[in-house]
């Protein structure tokens, strides 16, 4: 007659085996090491804005335009009962929204100070560098968000640039949204 193990002998069978294995395991060679993004697209370059950067992806909502401010602002949105200003981030840079209305999409940003959407010509989602891929440092070539690139890297098919969303928020420049006002008016 066989023997039938009690639930807890296997439960212990089961912890000694897993203790074994771990043992037996190498932590760096199981576990590979990975730097992720959200990939977009930005006047033609392939960019990736590290994680915690961005909050949410979202299709361009409906916003109501707002007077006197700058062409690359489009106007505000309500997203679940908070106000989102809208931003032509490829506007901003001096390019345009290229391809298919349907496949621009907002990013959304928020920090301490800023609440944000970043319209873009495309987003690839998300992407998984090796974490040691981003060392090669950014070379200017006169770009206009050459500001925001901190370096570039590969991910194994092709070369990103790194867009850090913080240095474009804090740019002065962004901030002051606002069309100047001329002051020539006469005063009666």
């Amino acid at each position: 007659m066989k023997e039938e193990k009690q639930p807890l002998d296997l439960l212990k069978q089961i912890a000694t085996a897993s203790k074994e294995a771990i043992k037996t395991r190498t932590a760096n060679k199981d576990l590979k090491t990975d730097w992720s993004g959200i990939g977009f697209s930005l006047c033609g370059q392939q960019m990736v804005a590290p994680m915690g950067q961005v909050v949410e992806i979202i299709n361009t909502p409906n916003y109501t335009f707002i007077p006197r401010t700058k062409k690359w602002v489009l106007g505000l949105a309500n997203i679940r009962g908070r106000m989102l200003p809208i931003y032509d981030i490829e506007h901003y840079f001096g390019s345009k929204l290229a391809g298919n209305r349907a496949r621009h999409r907002v990013l959304i940003v928020e920090s301490e100070h800023v609440y944000a959407g970043l319209l873009v010509s495309n987003v690839f989602g998300l992407k998984h560098f090796p974490v040691n891929s981003f060392k090669e440092a950014y070379s200017d070539n006169g770009d206009a968000f050459a500001s925001c690139i901190d370096s570039t890297g590969n991910d194994g098919h092709s070369d990103w640039l790194r867009f850090q969303i913080p240095l474009l928020t804090q740019a002065p420049d962004f901030m002051d949204a606002g069309l100047q006002i001329s002051s020539h008016t006469a005063v009666a």
